[in-house]
Order: C-alpha cells, then sequence, then structure tokens
C-alpha cells in the first residue's frame, strides 16, 4: 500500500462527511435514498481505485500525475455532493459536475486497468464485455441529469432521476461480476484487506468528526454538558464497532483470502471486500447522520421535523453494519460470529422501545448494547474467542508497523486539527493565528507522547484498549473546546477548563500505559524522568485553571493571559529536550517513521477538508472548479516534497546507532515534524481565508499571507528535516522557500484564484524540476557529509 492511495483517500473523507450533510439537509425517505446512491457512486471510484493499486505501483512512473488528477475528480465530486439532486441557482448544473467527475474517474481506472491486466482471449473478452456496461451505465447516469428537466409538469422529476440514477449504478456494478470471471486477479492479498481496512478506519473517522460536527465544521456553537455527554456516548459506540472489526474479523477475512487462489480468490475479493465492505461503510455514515441528526435535533434554536427518524437512522446505521460484518465473516470462513449477532438481536429487540425514550436516553441504550458484544466476547464467549485468536495469531506479521489502534487515536487528532483552524478562522488576526499554534503544539506532545509509549507496547492488551478510548475521548472533547480555549461563548461550558482537564486526563492515562510498559521491560525504569517536564506543564496549566474560576470575564479576555499557555509548552518542549536519551528511546525504526508519516497525512487531510468547507456554500461554477483542481495539485506538490522519499529516510535512520539514532529521531521527527505540521495548518487556514465567499478586506489579506509563507515553512522545515537525516541540503526546496516568501508580498493585490493558481504552477514546476534532476527519490541515497 502505497502513500499515493493515502493521500487519495484523504479525499474520500470529505466526500463521505458531504454525503452526511446533502442527509441531513434532506431528511426524508427521499433524501435518505438519494444519499444511499451517492454512497454507491463514491464507492464506484473507490474500488476501482483500490484494484487498481493492486496490480500497478502507483507511486512509479504515470501514475503520480494519473492518481492526483482522480484526487481533484474526487474533491469535484464531493463539492458537487450537495446538488447531486438539486442545482443551487447562479452556477453549473450540479448533477451534471458530479456525473462527469464520476466518470472520469471510471474511465481514468479502466483504460489503466484494461492496458496492464487483460492478457489472452478470456482477458480480452472480459475487458471489451466491461467497457460496455460502462458505457451503458454512463449513458443512463448522464440520462438521469439531463432528461427530469425536460418531463411533462405531471411526471414527478425527482423520482424519475432517482430511478435512473439507480439504474445506471446498478449496471456499473456488473463490471465487478465480469472482471473476477475474466483475467482480473487479487495479486496481493494483504493490499486488498489492508486498503479495506483502511475505508472502515476512513468510514469511521467521518463518524468522529460528525460527532463534534453537528452543526457543521468550524461553526461557532457553544459547548453545551449535553453536546459533551452526547460526544462520549457516541465515541464510545464507534469504539465498539471498531473492536468489533479489528480484534478478530479483520485477520479472519485476510485468512480466507490467502487460502484461495485464481478465480476462487478473485470472487471472495469481490464479495467479502468490494461487495459486503459496501453496507458496512454505509451503515457508518448512516450511523454518523443519526448521530449529527440527534446532537441537532437536541439544540434548543433548531426545528427538525420527524425526530423520531433520527434514532430510527441512528440504530439502523449500527444494524447495518454488524449485518454486514455477519456476512462477512460467514462468506469469508463459514463463521457466524457470536457477538456481532448478539448485537444485531439486541438493536433489533430495542428498536420496538427506543422511539418512545429521549434522543439520549436512545444514545445511553446503544452504548450498553454494542458494549455487551464486548463484554460478551470476554466472557460468555471467551473460551470461543481465545480460540480463534489462537488460531490467527501465527499468521500475523509483526514488523513493526502501524497497529489499527494507532489509526484509530489518529482519526480524532483530524478532528482536532480542523478546530485549530476553526479557532483561527473565529479570530482572523496574528493574535488568533498565534493562539492557534499553541494549541496545535500542546495537541501534538500529546500526539507525540502517544506515539512514543505505542512504539514501546506491541500488544493490545485490555488496559492499552481501555486507556487508548479514554485518550481518543479527552482528544475528541479538547476538539470540541478548541474554538473556545481562550475565548468562551454565552451558555458553554469554560473552554479553558476543559481543555485543561482533558490534557491533563491524557497524561494520566499515558502514565498507565508506562506503567504497563516498566513492568515489562525493566531496561525503560530511567525513562521515567519523561513526565517530570509534563508535571511541571500541568502545574502552569493548572495555575490558568485556577485564574479562569477565579476572574473568568476580565483576566482571561485579555491578550495577555496567552503567555502562560506559550510558558507551559517551553517547560515541556525544553526540558523535553534536554531529557536525552531516555526520553526518545524507540524500539521500532519503521513504526516510528510510519506515525510521522502519518500524522503528516492527517494535517494534509484537514487541509482539504478547509477547501471543501470554504467553498461548501457557493454554487459550482467555473471558478470554484479551477480553485478545486488548484488546491489539490497545490497540496499534492508539498506532498510530494515529503513522501517520495520517506522510505529513505526510515532506512536512514536505522542505519544509526544507539545515542546517534535517538537523537535523529528526537530531532528529526518530534522536533522538526512539528513545524512542518504547523506550516499545513497554517495552508488550510490560508485556503480557507482566500477562499471563502464572506470575508473582510483584512481577512482576506491574512489568509494571503498565511497561504504564502505556510507553503514556505512546510519547504524550510522539510528541509531542515533531510539536513538532520541526511546531512545533506536541497536546493530545490531552499529556493522555493524563498520564492514563495517572496511572491507573497508581489502577488498581494491579485484576485485570490489567480494568486493560488501561481502557487500552483510554482509547486509543479519545483516538483518536476527535483524529480528529473534528483532521480527517483525512492531510492537515492544522499551522500551524508
Amino acid at each position: 500500500m502505497s502513500w499515493v492511495e493515502l493521500f487519495v483517500d484523504l479525499l474520500f473523507v470529505f466526500a463521505f462527511l458531504a454525503v452526511t450533510t446533502l442527509m441531513g439537509e434532506h431528511f426524508s425517505p427521499l433524501g435518505l435514498v438519494q444519499g444511499a446512491l451517492v454512497i454507491l457512486l463514491i464507492w464506484h471510484c473507490w474500488t476501482p481505485c483500490v484494484w487498481l493499486g493492486n496490480v500497478v505501483h502507483l507511486d512509479r512512473g504515470i501514475m503520480p500525475p494519473v492518481m492526483l488528477g482522480i484526487s481533484a475528480a474526487l474533491l469535484v465530486i464531493g463539492v458537487a455532493i450537495p446538488e447531486a439532486f438539486t442545482d443551487r441557482p447562479g452556477g453549473l448544473p450540479g448533477p451534471l459536475v458530479l456525473i462527469c467527475g464520476y466518470l472520469l474517474i471510471r474511465a481514468t481506472t479502466m483504460v489503466v486497468l484494461t492496458f496492464v491486466r487483460h492478457r489472452g482471449e478470456s482477458g480480452r473478452r472480459s475487458a471489451g464485455v466491461a467497457w460496455l456496461i460502462f458505457i451503458a451505465g454512463g449513458l443512463v447516469l448522464l440520462a438521469s441529469a439531463l432528461v427530469p428537466p425536460l418531463l411533462p409538469p405531471h411526471v414527478d422529476p425527482a423520482l424519475v432521476q432517482v430511478a435512473l440514477f439507480a439504474g445506471a449504478l446498478l449496471i456499473d456494478s456488473l463490471i465487478l461480476v465480469v472482471a473476477s470471471r475474466g483475467g482480473w486477479r487479487v495479486v496481493s492479498p494483504w493490499h486488498l484487506a489492508e486498503r479495506h481496512a483502511l475505508i472502515v478506519l476512513i468510514a469511521l473517522g467521518e463518524t468522529i468528526i460528525s460527532i463534534g460536527a453537528s452543526e457543521g465544521l468550524g461553526v461557532d456553537r457553544p459547548v453545551t454538558s449535553q453536546l459533551a455527554v452526547g460526544a462520549v456516548l457516541g465515541i464510545t459506540v464507534v469504539f465498539a464497532l471498531w473492536w468489533s472489526y479489528f480484534d478478530l474479523a479483520k485477520v479472519i477475512i485476510e485468512r480466507a483470502l490467502k487460502a484461495s487462489a485464481g478465480r476462487a480468490r478473485a470472487r471472495v475479493g469481490r464479495d467479502v471486500y468490494s461487495g459486503l465492505h459496501l453496507p458496512m461503510i454505509g451503515g457508518l455514515i448512516f450511523f454518523a447522520l443519526g448521530l449529527k441528526h440527534l446532537n441537532t435535533h437536541t439544540t434548543p434554536k433548531s426545528n427538525h421535523p420527524w425526530p423520531s427518524a433520527g434514532i430510527a437512522v441512528l440504530y439502523g446505521g449500527v444494524l447495518l453494519y454488524l449485518g454486514a460484518l455477519v456476512a462477512v465473516e460467514w462468506r469469508s470462513v463459514r463463521l457466524l460470529g457470536r457477538g456481532p449477532l448478539t448485537g444485531v438481536a439486541l438493536l433489533t429487540a430495542l428498536l420496538t422501545v427506543v422511539g418512545r425514550i429521549t434522543e439520549v436516553q436512545a444514545l445511553v441504550v446503544l452504548v450498553v448494547a454494542t458494549c455487551a458484544m464486548l463484554v460478551l466476547d470476554n466472557t460468555a464467549f471467551r473460551q470461543r474467542h481465545r480460540q480463534l485468536h489462537e488460531a490467527v495469531e501465527s499468521e500475523k506479521i509483526h514488523v513493526g508497523t502501524v497497529d489499527p489502534r494507532e489509526l484509530f487515536v489518529d482519526l480524532v487528532f483530524v478532528y482536532a486539527f480542523i478546530e485549530v483552524t476553526a479557532l483561527m478562522n473565529r479570530f482572523p488576526t496574528l493574535l488568533g493565528l498565534a493562539q492557534g499554534m499553541i494549541l496545535l503544539a500542546l495537541l501534538w506532545w500529546a500526539w507525540t507522547s502517544y506515539t512514543w509509549l505505542a512504539n514501546a507496547v506491541r500488544h493490545d492488551s485490555t488496559v492499552v484498549r481501555l486507556s487508548t478510548a479514554g485518550i481518543m475521548t479527552a482528544v475528541l472533547l479538547i476538539g470540541l473546546a478548541i474554538p473556545q480555549a481562550f475565548v468562551p461563548l454565552p451558555d458553554s461550558l469554560p473552554g479553558p477548563l476543559l481543555v485543561i482537564g482533558c490534557y491533563i486526563a491524557i497524561q494520566l492515562m499515558q502514565a498507565l500505559i508506562f506503567r504497563q510498559i516498566v513492568r515489562e521491560n525493566s531496561d525503560l525504569h530511567g525513562a521515567r524522568n519523561r513526565f517530570l517536564a509534563t508535571g511541571a506543564t500541568i502545574v502552569i496549566l493548572l495555575a490558568i485553571a485556577v485564574v479562569e474560576l477565579t476572574a473568568p470575564d476580565t483576566v482571561t479576555r485579555h491578550p495577555a493571559m496567552t503567555l502562560p499557555w506559550v510558558a507551559a509548552l517551553l517547560v515541556q518542549y525544553v526540558a523535553g529536550y534536554r531529557a536525552g536519551g531516555r526520553l526518545w528511546r524507540i524500539r521500532l525504526v519503521r513504526h516510528w517513521a510510519d506515525r510521522h508519516a502519518l500524522v503528516i497525512l492527517i494535517a494534509f487531510g484537514e487541509a482539504v477538508l478547509s477547501v471543501g468547507v470554504a467553498i461548501d456554500d457557493e454554487p459550482i461554477a467555473a471558478p470554484t472548479l479551477v480553485v478545486v483542481v488548484a488546491s489539490v495539485v497545490a497540496l499534492g506538490t508539498i506532498w510530494w516534497s515529503y513522501f517520495t522519499g520517506i522510505d529513505a529516510a526510515r532506512i536512514a535512520l536505522g542505519e544509526y546507532e544507539g545515542d546517534r539514532r535517538i537523537r535523529a529521531a528526537r530531532d528529526a521527527y518530534t522536533y522538526l515534524h512539528l513545524p512542518m505540521v504547523a506550516g499545513i495548518v497554517l495552508v488550510a487556514y490560508g485556503l480557507h481565508q482566500t477562499l471563502a465567499a464572506s470575508q473582510d478586506r483584512d481577512s482576506a489579506l491574512l489568509g494571503h499571507y498565511t497561504l504564502f509563507l505556510g507553503v514556505a515553512l512546510y519547504l524550510f522545515s522539510n528541509q531542515m528535516f533531510w539536513l538532520r537525516i541526511f546531512r545533506t541540503v536541497s536546493p530545490h526546496r531552499l529556493v522555493g522557500a524563498g520564492m514563495v516568501t517572496v511572491l507573497a508580498p508581489v502577488t498581494v493585490a491579485l484576485p485570490s484564484v489567480v494568486s493560488l493558481v501561481l502557487l500552483t504552477v510554482l509547486g509543479v514546476v519545483f516538483a518536476v524540476v527535483e524529480a528529473v534532476q534528483a532521480g527517483d527519490p525512492r531510492t537515492r541515497r544522499p551522500a551524508r557529509t
């Protein structure tokens, strides 16, 4: 699985969020059907990309530009989803834009797959049939956008549109049947399994974001006790659903795929992954919609009809997910999972009574029902569960890769990073930017501390999993409170106290995990000094909390109150750096490097969401499409500067030994990755401010400078990272950072779209020049001086 595929997956996060928004705005039976059809359309975009990555190296040759084009088309689809069935006045026809983006992705992937995989008579025949099916489905899909406006008045155009849309997607689904019987084969079972496990994680991440963004990303809303309780209950259900898949089912399914061969393997991949994982993803999206509807409906100022439908969608989404999970296990190994079956039975029985209780009570009941599955697996079904674990344990490969548990934690940090940008958007001033960077540094230290602990703990005990769930909950609450961390809204819980309390809770839960590490590894006793700096930071944060309690309306809102936050961070970072080898010793180099690469991806995902949110309320016009494409390409060029050489950096770090490796890991990753992440977050803020429809001149000006200087900060920090690892200088990145800095004041008078396109062109030029002159960055080994 390449980093190019992970970059493309970032766009699917926004697409899933857009589907939830579409169904939330049209919360009716027809609206839910429309949402389900769009989910199927997105799935038909994602599945060919997976099969493409299974047979082609997507990070080599012409494929990176191809995948960048697919990424741009995906963002266009995400922007067009709210207009998938209805146009906004003043722009291009939304349904047609959506369909064209979809057909472009499908045609591109089919061209590549036809070229590389269909050999022999049967392969050519199946390719021809697949193309005929694609053309037929595409024509029907185009008819769904063009025919309804031409219908007579007595015919309901919405129903005709939905019928044609559904028929086209059903026709397109036949391609998988033809492919599995023709020349397409599963080349890498591991790749197919990991890609589908990742899309499940992406859907879970969309659910987590929906928990905190019930009324929209970045919207000023008070953090009420009801919202906080709903967030805690919601993430508990998400954690239970994650456990039900990644605890055992994922490995069992992968084993079944490996055990098959030839056409049988293709059929298993088609049925289990391309087929039955779709209702799992759909169930998670409907669950996210239910959470969003419940949180919005319980807000006093809202007035949504059909309130019982929120509970029905909430429970129905979980039922769909668990039912599909049962079908997946049965199709793979003829196994009926007792835990998921129990969950299905409980939820089915509860559907008859939850309509008579309040929304919060219904959510509590859902938490109890889903957690009962996990309890039963470890009590009544313990013997059977243990036998299954022992049967697949020998097939797990421990090579220092990132654990699904850690990826799950990262999903919450995606939301927290989004809210950092929301804080800066709420206060578009230099002080607001500084406060956003302070909270980003606070989140970074929490993340890097957890990464260090996870590098030492390579097994999933109950203590580790429960601590992980607690850390996720605390980070989610921090994300909710970040926009009010310095200036709370009326009728809201105190934002500073919530941030401080949850951060301290994270440190205590990490101490619990660390205690387990010390018990199992006596050589780590010297690393206890790791938490001395954290203790001093907690003292300073508690002092801020005391001031917040004693003078909430006078002292705390003064800009000088930012200084104690800076002091807390300086104590943590300076003391942490001076702690030396006992603090930063790492056991698995690949795990350490991959974790930091993933957090860079998280930051890029946040930037993608910022682009989508900034133009979400605008009609789809030609300039909007230009902005979308330019934004994706611009993000892709700065993504390229890091990920094309990440494997070489990991190898170089592995060649260091002893204290040299410790210092390199500390400097290059923990400390030099922070300004890279900060640069991407500043780019996300700049994109939002320069693309937002409603903004004043000062905000647009600040957004312009933030966009350019954020790119410069990222490129400079990236160069410093390479300098620390390889002791070499990349003139392309230094010159690029300098040119972007110079262009910031020069282009300030230009329209925002023009300046963005100029920045994009510059990024493409430097990426091409560096790739041509330096050769393949994945394999080059820069000489150390």
